[in-house]
């Protein structure tokens, strides 16, 4: 072996030292490798890069100069290595002091460790949380089934003669003009609007109600100040509108016809069953995911155990690499993307810096619940295989199983089934153990996200916040 670790001792609750001497041979290797990336980079009067004779840099440079850049050389190549065997997981770079460096010694340095540290977990178990109710009412379920139908609705022509009402389509030309002079985005032809939806602008809309087809009319309106040329935020502009049809959204009937284009239901009521099954389980996954965000808030908000700065700035960094890399993906710069989403750099940053701190919490959490309550979350081996053929379930394609079940014959894919397992045990415990008050239901008007028929079906696991991990994105 190229080097030896002599001895491993914690001399802080979260820093280790080790002592480890690499061997002269692997030194003199890289001794070599010193003095040729001196001689490419370094500018002596008569001499061409990558071809300075060694005599040469020790006498500009020094012996020592040279030796200390095989050291460093030395340490950075066997670092992973040194890591590896001595099983720890360090979150920033190691200090090194150096304590024997000769050309014919073996490499003797002292390395600082700093590691992640054990929190000191508060009471978890009894934790008062609220309890969503997972009820669906009769006006609930009837709203979701007209958001489906809504989703199928047709424009038909309203009769001759009547006008305009909010939530109508109108095809329609209009030119506005201030102080006789026509400006950008004041003008179109054939445009299709729905009435009250704001697409334009307020009390541009609400000027069309009561026209009727066929109908033209001057308007003196306002320009609202959140225009998108601020320059003409607050001006008066005089519009000319003509009404060229007047359509109304017209929902389809639940009949035979309208229940085969969504899937395979035998008749209404049997549509209806299934869109309340789905409700039931998104609130049932949206109550479980709720319950596991407080836990969560109370153990953060009463955890001692300071987060380490270094875990901190280098989970800041990767995010922000993500984001740069989602952009540049897109083509997107990050100048444009921060006026798309109306925030300042040092907001973004101030966020990102907020969710990097929550995540590593939230990990070192994980980490130490896992611990306590190992004898109670290990998966039998039932339970894995279980886990396996759910996922292979899942696939669709003979290329995508192949590749599914050689990822699960690597320790990697091995590790990451126990991982998923222990985690999904850990969240049923601390569901299973808080202490639950009940809510009335809301009728689900506070529901962010309602099932419709073309969405999957998703369970817990994808609706919940991915928890981050060292390596993961």
């Amino acid at each position: 072996m190229s080097y030896k670790i002599k001895s491993q001792k914690k001399i802080d609750l979260n820093k280790v030292k080790l002592e480890i001497e690499i061997t002269n041979n692997y030194l003199k290797k890289n001794i070599g490798k010193a003095y040729k990336n001196i001689s490419d980079k370094a500018n002596i009067p008569g001499f061409r890069k990558g071809k300075i004779p060694y005599q040469v840099i020790d006498v500009k440079f020094g012996k020592q100069y040279v030796l200390n850049e095989a050291a460093s050389l030395s340490i950075s190549e066997l670092y992973p290595d040194i890591i590896t065997q001595s099983k720890l997981m360090p979150i920033d770079y190691p200090k090194i002091k150096i304590n024997q460096l000769s050309e014919d010694l073996p490499l003797g340095f002292e390395m600082e460790v700093e590691l992640e540290p054990e929190i000191e977990l508060p009471s978890y178990k009894g934790v008062k949380v609220s309890g969503i109710s997972t009820d669906v009412s009769d006006e609930e379920l009837e709203r979701q089934i007209n958001n489906i139908r809504n989703n199928f609705a047709s424009l038909e022509p309203v009769e001759d003669g009547k006008p305009v009402s909010k939530g109508d389509y109108v095809t329609l030309d209009f030119s506005g003009e201030i102080e006789g002079k026509a400006f950008e985005g004041g003008n179109a032809e054939d445009y299709l609007l729905e009435v009250g939806s704001n697409t334009l602008f307020a009390k541009f809309e609400d000027s069309l109600i009561g026209m009727k087809k066929g109908e033209k009319k001057n308007a003196v309106l306002t320009l609202p100040n959140n225009i998108k040329n601020t320059g003409l935020a607050g001006k008066e502009a005089n519009f000319s509108i003509f009404i060229k049809e007047i359509k109304r959204k017209v929902l389809p009937e639940i009949n035979e016809e309208f229940l085969k284009s969504l899937g395979d239901f035998k008749d209404a009521d049997d549509f209806k069953d299934n869109i309340k099954k789905r409700l039931v389980e998104q609130k049932e996954s949206f109550r479980r995911a709720k319950i596991i965000e407080e836990v969560l808030n109370h153990i953060v908000d009463n955890m001692k155990t300071k987060v380490p700065d270094a875990m901190v700035t280098n989970r800041i960094k990767q995010i922000n690499e993500e984001i740069d890399e989602d952009l540049k993906r897109q083509k997107i710069s990050r100048d444009n993307y921060l006026r798309a989403v109306n925030i300042t750099e040092d907001k973004l940053n101030e966020e990102i810096k907020e969710k990097a701190a929550r995540e590593i919490k939230e990990y070192l959490i994980f980490k130490a619940l896992e611990k306590a309550e190992k004898k109670n979350i290990e998966p039998s081996e039932e339970e894995i295989k279980k886990e396996k053929d759910n996922i292979i379930g899942r696939c669709k394609k003979e290329e995508d199983i192949k590749k599914v079940k050689e990822f699960f014959e690597n320790p990697e894919g091995q590790r990451t089934i126990v991982e998923n397992i222990r985690r999904r045990k850990i969240i049923d415990l601390l569901i299973a153990s808080a202490r639950v008050v009940e809510e009335k239901s809301t009728g689900g008007k506070d529901t962010e996200e309602i099932w419709t028929p073309d969405k999957d079906n998703t369970g817990d696991e994808k609706r919940a916040k991915k928890l981050w991990t060292p390596g993961s994105k």
